[in-house]
């Protein structure tokens, strides 16, 4: 199953750089990295390669391996993923933070 996340991440984050990603090299010209926004559909996936990576970095118990990925909302011009823990020590809620494009942003336990 880790492995699976893992790939299925990769997937997403390499089809971020896909068409329309310009690269401009011409003398005097901008060199544009607009990054693409993600759909809400793969902000459960990339919320939790973000849950693993966290508990892999012991910022939250290991309990979150089993969260459930609650739901995401565009807010403020962030997509806030929420993952839910019964068994959580900090919070049984964890709010992540990510970019429109999907990058992290942030993570805690109060959704602020």
């Amino acid at each position: 199953m880790k492995y699976l996340l893992i790939a299925l991440t990769l997937v997403s984050f390499n089809s971020l750089a896909g068409s329309g990603h310009d690269h401009s090299h011409g003398h005097g010209h901008s060199h544009g990295h607009e990054k693409r926004e993600i759909k809400k559909s793969r902000t459960g996936v990339i919320g939790r390669v973000q849950v693993e990576r966290l508990v892999h970095e012991k910022k939250i118990d290991a309990s979150w391996k089993r969260s459930s990925f609650d739901k995401s909302v565009l807010k403020e011009g962030e997509w806030l993923v929420t993952f839910t823990n019964d068994k959580g020590v900090k919070g049984k809620k964890l709010y992540i933070f990510l970019k429109t494009s999907g990058e992290f942003v942030a993570a805690n336990f109060t959704g602020k």
